[in-house]
Order: C-alpha cells, then structure tokens, then sequence
C-alpha cells in the first residue's frame, strides 16, 4: 500500500511521531512518503493518507487545516486517518461545553463530506524554554486554567503510535479503505460486533 504522512510541526514531537510512524507502516510492509503540508504536496494517487498535526488554539494547527482547504477534492477520493499531538488527552467538560480530549479534531473532521475513518491523539511534550513569548503566555494561561502550572514534561509514549499504526491498518483492512467519495456506501452496513466475533473464533 502507498501511503503519505503528511504532517506540520511546532516545536517538533508532531515530527517525532511521524519518524516513528514511517518506521512501522514500513516495517509491516507498506510504502510511505513523508511530506510536511506547508510544501504542498498533492495526496492523489494514495491508498492512504495520514494526516498529522499539533494542537493549536482547540484545534489542529491551522497549517494542516488550510493544507486540507487546497486539497480537499483530491482528498475526498482517499480513506484518510490522523492524530493529533496534545497535552490535554482527557478532555473535559467546563461551563457545560466540551474541551480538550478527541474534541480538538472535531474541525478536521468536519471539513470532509467522506471523513477520517480513523483518528487519535497522542501525548505531545512541552518544553517552556523552548517556546516562543506568545506561546508561553498562552501556555501558561491554559495551565492556570487547568490548575496546574507550566513546566517542562512528556507524555509521548511509543506504545501510543504503535497503537495508532496497528488500528489505523486494521481498522483500513476492515472498512477503512472504503471511506472515500464513492464508496463509503459500502462500509455503511458494517458490523463491528461481529467482526469482534470473528475475531474470538480465529483466536479460540
């Protein structure tokens, strides 16, 4: 299978997962191409794309959302997947509105007709010396919000993006690879219960 990553950074965990995703699309066999969104690169004439991101004032970063703008036609005629790299993986609820958690990707999702089959959040890392004054600010009045102070700390972990390539596969194997303009129709009455139950037989 052809896949593109096509991603943008920050501070650079966002590329770090990227790396490490490469390397195990690759190890189960599958030809990926690496490309950051702010050069532009077409995504017809993949299987699969991969879109990545750092999240950026509750949302994905605004580079890989216009990247999506341009190209979005050619876009809906691909399965696509994404993760997102944030610090706020639980969410919560807070003057009765959703924040944080799988709620920041809720305009990547929104921008398709055919959306992500597939999509999570990985733990970034933040390091205060390295952000820029704004961003530290920012930072420091999101963590005052939260309680908490501004200080340097990581919650990549490995397991989460071998997680991620694992479900993204699986999950295209499974119904994924029809989630695009056309063919979504197909996947519309897929019983992930059974699949379950196949699954239990095959293992005993």
């Amino acid at each position: 299978m052809k896949v593109l990553i096509a991603y943008t950074t920050r501070y650079g965990t966002t590329e770090k997962v990227v790396g490490l995703a490469k390397r195990l699309f690759e190890d189960r066999g599958h030809n990926v191409e690496v490309r950051r969104v702010e050069d532009d690169p077409s995504p017809a004439g993949y299987d699969l794309v991969i879109l990545g991101a750092p999240v950026y004032r509750d949302g994905p970063h605004w580079n890989l959302m216009e990247w999506v703008e341009r190209h979005k036609g050619e876009l809906e005629d691909v399965p696509k997947a994404f993760f997102l790299v944030a610090m706020h993986l639980a969410g919560s609820v807070f003057m009765g509105k959703l924040h944080g958690g799988i709620a920041y990707a809720q305009p990547l999702v929104d921008a398709f007709e055919v959306p992500p089959f597939y999509g999570t959040l990985i733990g970034g890392e933040i390091d205060p010396e390295k952000l820029s004054d704004e961003d530290r600010r920012k930072m420091r009045r999101f963590y005052a919000v939260l309680g908490e102070k501004l200080e340097k700390k990581s919650l990549f972990s490995e397991k989460d993006v071998d997680a991620f390539v694992r479900r993204t596969l699986l999950y295209y194997d499974w119904f994924g690879k029809h989630f695009k303009r056309g063919e979504v129709e197909k996947a519309k009455n897929f019983d992930f219960m059974e699949k379950v139950r196949e699954l239990e037989r095959t293992l005993g």
